[in-house]
Parts: structure tokens; sequence; C-alpha cells
């Protein structure tokens, strides 16, 4: 529900306007075609919407805040209901109130954001009273028999109400909601990071809100809970809801990541389950307006690129290198029906990030390595191992198409020292951590640079970053930046931005910064300045068959969501 004085702006569709709901019916029908129960959300930005009105006075980024008249409320509230009784004309079978993550309804139970006197605020009963509102009169006006699901936060965090709060805000929500939906924190304004409580990053562990929804659910006697956050794993999902935690399991990265998810699992085929590695590139594509996942290439394409097309055409392809790009190309070309052979010089697939196998909150990424090698297996690619490609090679394979994937190599600036033998890249250090010493230094305050900061210091090295730039480089990827500097803050890490490296010498890292030279003791340095694409070695492969395609990091180095978007897309193509 987009409330005309209620909207964040862009993302919210008004369920007020006919124009509208049209759209929304074509959405319930599909959705209930195949099966499956169509909800739609009501969501009311309050102080954080674009017309800076709210409970209560205040000032929300600069903006000062204006408190609703009753008659606001009493507006709202029937606004609540109206959009609700047209989803459910146009199809739907329940609605969702968003009423967590600093969203009206918890605006309104917060003693941070609700200091009324009137009957919408004061007591804890008072504060509660919009909320069971809401429910009360969207059950009243379409019966017990239309399911209300409430999204809750079981706490704001440092800024609001804790734990103790939240399960009273559930307590006062019990019998009123059908289904409590328990999530985490506030994100009205990404002016605090921690609007990413919500969304676990991969330096939590799995299922890290799971004990919130237990919290709750001890305390209730009639309404249901769900529980939502980092859980992908079918498992898991049965431990949670068989050990009694939570009635429900709610989902989003992961069915972004493998839609199929619920049906691999209920036929017992979990091992075909695309897992998600908790990248944030979904978060970080929502902020630029659009929504992709860096491992399901088909994500928001699924209309340009529909599944089961065979290649009119059957070719006989060769793809060089067992990375990310070369994994992915390889597979598409071979469900497109094509014979394909991969080629990888090394022992093992996964290229160069298969250097991050040691690192514990990479194990989601290892998983999905793992994932694509089975996958390569059983759709019938034909994987060499320790094969080195040559041209000499192509000639007696005499391939139609051959897809270059052979990766990039450091990126080494001109610093002098840099040839010293204390001195790494960041893949080897990622490899090797137990041969770093003590102290490092790491040139480079990257998305790569930074991580394997965090990695190092979660092994117990003292561990100092330099970057040049004044802040964490992270091209797209702006969620996964913000919680890489979180978790670097939490753990109080050295990081000097705006500082150029001068010389490296035995003792360690000499720096420039303000114009003034340090010294930053070191038994390592690590070189984490980016990679240069191996595009010179990739091309002399083209004169070798009629097709020739450079896909990942040889065309141009990128994130993990391009190699495999380009890979799947270029592969499909053929």
């Amino acid at each position: 529900m987009d409330h005309p004085r209620g909207s964040r702006g862009g993302r919210c569709i008004d369920l007020l306007t006919a124009r509208n709901l049209f759209f929304m019916g074509k959405i319930a029908d599909k959705v209930k075609r195949h099966g499956a129960v169509a909800s739609a959300e009501l969501s009311h930005c309050g102080r954080y919407g674009g017309k800076h009105l709210g409970p209560s006075e205040g000032v929300v980024d600069g903006h000062p805040i204006t408190a609703y008249t009753e008659r606001d409320i009493e507006e709202i509230l029937e606004n609540y209901v109206i959009s609700a009784v047209n989803v459910k004309n146009q199809g739907f079978n329940m609605v969702t109130i968003h009423g967590g993550h600093g969203w009206l309804p918890e605006q309104f139970f917060s003693e941070f954001t609700n200091q009324r006197t009137d009957e919408w605020g004061g007591s804890r009963e008072e504060r509660a009273r919009f909320a069971i509102a809401i429910c009360d009169r969207i059950h009243e006006a379409l019966g017990r028999d239309f399911p209300i699901e409430f999204r809750i936060s079981a706490s704001e965090l440092t800024q609001g109400y804790g734990l103790d709060e939240g399960i009273e805000y559930a307590k006062a929500l019990d019998g009123h909601a059908d289904i409590i939906h328990v999530s985490l924190g506030v994100h009205g304004t990404l002016s605090n990071d921690e609007w990413q409580a919500c969304a676990p990053t991969m330096f939590q562990e799995e299922g890290a809100l799971v004990e919130y929804a237990a919290a709750i659910k001890r305390e209730l006697k009639h309404s249901l809970v769900g529980t939502v956050g980092s859980i992908s794993r079918p498992e898991m999902m049965e431990e949670i809801i068989a050990s009694g935690k939570a009635d429900f399991v709610n989902c989003a990265r992961a069915l972004l990541c493998d839609p199929y998810l619920p049906e691999k699992a209920r036929a017992g085929r979990d091992d075909e389950i695309r897992p998600c590695i908790r990248c944030m590139s979904c978060w970080s594509s929502i902020l630029t307006g659009k929504l992709t996942c860096a491992l399901n290439p088909r994500a928001s394409r699924e209309t340009e690129f529909p599944e089961g097309r065979e290649a009119k055409v059957k070719k006989n392809v060769v793809v060089i290198g067992g990375g990310i790009a070369g994994m992915q190309a390889a597979l598409t070309a071979r469900q497109c029906g094509h014979s394909v052979t991969l080629l990888e010089r090394k022992k093992h697939l996964g290229g160069g990030m298969h250097c991050e196998e040691k690192v514990p909150f990479k194990r989601y990424f290892q998983r999905y390595l793992e994932f694509q090698a089975d996958q390569l297996e059983k759709a019938g690619v034909e994987v060499r191992l320790g094969t080195e490609a040559t041209p000499e090679m192509m000639e007696e394979m005499k391939p139609e198409v051959i897809l270059a994937c052979i990766g990039s190599k450091p990126a080494l600036p001109p610093i002098p020292g840099i040839d010293a033998p204390n001195v790494v890249t960041a893949q080897c250090a990622f490899a090797n951590p137990d041969k770093l010493g003590k102290r490092v230094a790491i040139v480079g305050g990257g998305l790569v640079g930074c991580e394997l900061a965090i990695f190092l210091d979660m092994e117990g090295l003292d561990v100092e970053v330099i970057e040049m730039a004044s802040d964490i480089n992270a091209p797209g990827l702006s969620s996964q930046r913000i919680a890489v500097k979180r978790e670097m803050r939490r753990r109080e890490m050295a990081v000097n931005f705006n500082t150029k490296a001068s010389r490296i010498a035995e003792e360690g890292l000499y720096c420039t910064q303000g114009g003034e030279e340090k010294l930053i003791e070191a038994d390592t340095v690590i070189i984490a300045t980016g990679q240069k694409p191996l595009a010179e070695e990739a091309f002399a492969f083209a004169p070798c068959a009629p097709q020739f395609q450079m896909i990942g990091d040889c065309s141009s180095v990128a994130n993990i969501m391009t190699a495999v978007r380009n890979a799947y897309t270029i592969a499909r193509d053929l």
C-alpha cells in the first residue's frame, strides 16, 4: 500500500488507485495458477516517507517531522482497510502488514518514535493500539477467513526497543494477527548501517534471527509465528519447525537464487538447490532500481530466457577455464544441447575463487562451487582437470566454438620494493594465512582487500589496510560494502583511507597520508590492488575455431554476478 503521504517513492504501488488494481489482479492470477497463495504486502513508511509525517515530531536525516493529527490516523487506518479489500477483490488470498523495520505500525509502538499523549501513545497498550486496529478493522471488513500476516521487528537494536519490548509487541498482536512474522532492525533511513540487520550477511551464522522468533513463539497463545533471515537449507527449515521454534520459514534471497527450492526440497533433491551465498548483490541491485542475483542468471530475465530452450544447431564447444564464468558457460551450453568439453589447467575447479576455501564466511560460496561442479557432471560436460589448453590442442580437438574463460592475474602497482620476498598477492594470502607472520599490511581497500583483512583478523593476525580512495571500492556492490565496513568496525580494525603506498622495505610498508610518511610495521605486505585481464593469452585462441568469445575476467574484470550473467547469455546465444 502506498498512502499518498506515506510513500518512500518509486518502489510502492498505490493500492488506492483503480488503474493499479488490474495489474495486481494479473499478479494474483499468475501466483495462484501454480498452486501458491497470493499475499499482498501493505506498507506505510510514516516518518521515513517523502512528506515527513509521523506519530510524533522529530527529525529524520535533517528533515523535521510533523505529527499526525487524529484525523490523519483515522484516514490511514481506513486506507489499510480499503487496500486490503481491493487486493482481495483482485484475487489475493491474504495480506501481510509490514509492521517492522521501522515502518508506521512500529513507529507507533516504539517509544523512540512515539511520544504522543492521546489514545495512540503513552502506555505500551496505547502504543500498540494502532497495529491492533489495522488487524481488527481488516478482519471486520473481510472476515476471519482472510488471513493477516503481520511482520514485526523483534528488536530495533541500538535506537529503539529491545527484545523484551519486541515480545510485548507480539503479545499485543496475539490473536489479532493470524501470523506474526519476526524480523529485526530498522531500515527506514540508510544513515545507520543497522538497516542490514533484517538480512543477515555472510559474516553471520545461518538462521541468525531464528532465536528471536523462538523467544516470541514461547509467549504467544493464538497467533502462529514465522521466522526469516538467511535460511536456505531444507534440513535447517525442517529442524526449525520440528523443534517448535517457528511455525513457518520465510525465504526471500534463497528463492531469488533458486526459485525451485521448495519443489526440489519436497522431492528430496536438496543437492540440486543452488545455494545463496549472501553476497548482497540482490540488495545492491534493489538500491539501483532493479532486482538481480549473482548466481541466478535468469533473475529478472525470465521472459528473455525461457527455460528448456535447445539450440537449433548443436555444436562442439570447448570452454577454456574452470572458474566462475567457465563453469557457468559450460553448464549453460550443455543445457542447450551442445557437446561441451571444459579444460582447466589446475587440479580443481573454481578458478581464482578456490583460494578462499579456508575462509569461514565464504563457506556458502564453496557450497556453490561444489554445486556447480556437481551440475556439470550431471549434465554430461566432459571436464578435464590438470589440462593446459594450447592452440595446438585446439587443432586436434577441432571445436566449432571456443569460449575463453581464463580469468585474470593480479595487477601490481609500481611501488618500490614490490618484488621483495615479504610481498605476496591477496590470492596467496587467502590460501596460506599461516605463512604470513603475525603482522600484515594490505595495500588496497576494495572488497577483496577488506574481506581478506577480516579473514586474517579471524586468524589472529594484526592487520592494517591502506586505500588511496576515501571509501571501500565496490562497484555495483554497495550493500556488501556496508556489510564489510560494519564487520570491520565491529572488529575495530585499522583502515587508512586517502593513503598511498610509497615503498616496501624489510620492516614493512611505508605510506603517505596528508603529505606525511609513516611506517606500518609488517612481516608481510599483501597486494590487493585489483586484477588485470589475461586478454592477450585468451585472444591467442581466436583463430582456432569458427566461433570465439572471451567471457569473464579475461574480457573485463568485474564481479561474480557479471561473470555468471555474461557466461549464461553468451552460451545461450550460441
